[in-house]
């Protein structure tokens, strides 16, 4: 996992730590394999996958959630958690992450890192999260002069830019936002998943 940030240091600087990656997993490859279609259920799966502390546990909350034994998603989940290494190896492709030995991808300016997330995100959020990582990467590649101000903007263009650096400074801005002084910002990311968006990240790049 390149770049991880340890839940000591996450810890340290007020983040969560990021959920287990079996049960989140499991609903992004549900997703995409189109048994999960409503954005209820999602968010409800979601629920379920980020409270689990086990794969019973996990299950038990699934069903509580209206998910039937006789379903589709329900065998799907059950087969997945039976055998995560076998899935997990099928998926890369279609959950854009990388394979054992793979160089990673870069980061920023890349439409894949909008693709990875988007299962996690309700419609709403899409669109909110799309124009922060585009403003939050089109702030990397230069930084900009703001004549009325006489000023430079774009605080995130620095170096050095390898994926590991440049996730943590993402992270950073993006908790910057959630918990934003300004309660017109920290309100449009209230609920945003952003534990969820980071632990996928990390993995991915």
């Amino acid at each position: 996992m390149t770049g991880a940030t340890n839940a000591f240091e996450m810890s340290a600087m007020g983040f969560s730590t990021p959920p287990d990656y079996l049960f989140i997993d499991a609903i992004l490859f549900a997703y995409r394999m189109g048994y999960v279609q409503h954005e209820e259920q999602k968010a409800s799966l979601l629920a379920a996958a980020r409270a689990a502390t086990d794969a019973i546990s996990f299950m038990t909350a699934v069903e509580n959630f209206g998910v039937s034994r006789r379903s589709q998603l329900h065998s799907f989940l059950g087969q997945m958690l039976a055998a995560p290494d076998y899935y997990r190896s099928l998926y890369p492709q279609m959950l854009g992450l990388r394979r054992e030995g793979e160089a990673a991808q870069s980061f920023l300016n890349n439409s894949l890192a909008i693709f990875m997330v988007e299962p996690v995100l309700t419609y709403k959020q899409q669109k909110l999260f799309f124009d922060t990582y585009w403003w939050f990467s089109h702030n990397h590649e230069a930084t900009f002069l703001d004549t009325k101000k006489g000023m430079c903007i774009g605080t995130y263009a620095t170096e050095p830019r390898d994926n590991a650096s440049t996730l943590q400074r993402f992270e950073q801005y993006l908790y910057g936002l959630l918990n934003h002084k300004t309660q017109k910002v920290s309100q449009l990311y209230e609920g945003f998943p952003a534990d969820i968006v980071m632990a996928i990240y990390r993995r991915a790049f």
